[in-house]
């Protein structure tokens, strides 16, 4: 009795590991659908540009929070963003801002373009006292509105062709080569008449 519970054991844990195996094969044979991600080209605007500016005079660093078409003062710097575009989270993270700056000093720098929150040498305010850098968008949701999500397919898996026949043709056998058709096979241990099977020379 004793020996018949563990061989229904065994039993058991053999037909779990079986059906267990055969639940990985089939998960690891099932087509899965490629994440679904923007165009790299996408942008959502946004209502809120986020700057940070640079004293140079004094080192003295501020992040200005200033809604889209409002301007901001920091001392004698005016600010204002026409607009601020960012990345959707599907893409590269980047956000880009267009800003209009003003040194209201005599002979003051002034500037009106694009600024790049990921590579900020492409838009620079040439002023000898102010630095000026976008950092990203905030607030709601306004156009530009980034695309909507593709729906991607799921691929389709191709069985397995079949196994190409032997290359020698006819019934291969087991050890993969043909009987010569139209004539009887060399005897069975006969060797070849070679120097390296000790034949005549």
């Amino acid at each position: 009795m004793k020996f018949s519970g563990v061989f229904q054991q065994a039993g058991l844990a053999a037909f779990m590991w079986a059906g267990l195996s055969c639940g990985v094969g089939y998960a690891a044979g099932t087509p899965l659908a490629p994440p679904a991600i923007h165009p790299a080209n996408s942008w959502q605007g946004k209502s809120v540009a986020v700057v940070r500016v640079l004293d140079r005079l004094d080192a003295h660093v501020d992040v200005l929070k200033i809604p889209v078409g409002t301007t901001a003062h920091f001392k004698s710097l005016d600010i204002t963003p026409g607009r601020c575009l960012q990345r959707p989270v599907t893409v590269s993270p980047d956000a880009a801002g267009w800003l209009e700056l003003h040194d209201t000093h005599p002979d003051g720098a002034t500037y009106k373009g694009w600024m790049l929150a990921a590579e900020p040498g492409l838009g620079v305010f040439e002023s000898a006292v102010y630095d000026v850098r976008m950092v990203r968008c905030e607030g709601e949701d306004v156009a530009p509105a980034a695309p909507a999500l593709p729906t991607p397919a799921v691929p389709v898996l191709k069985q397995p062709a079949a196994p190409d026949p032997s290359p020698y043709g006819g019934d291969a056998g087991a050890t993969g080569r043909a009987t010569p058709s139209g004539g009887a096979g060399a005897p069975q241990g006969a060797a070849p008449a070679t120097p390296e099977y000790g034949g005549e020379y």
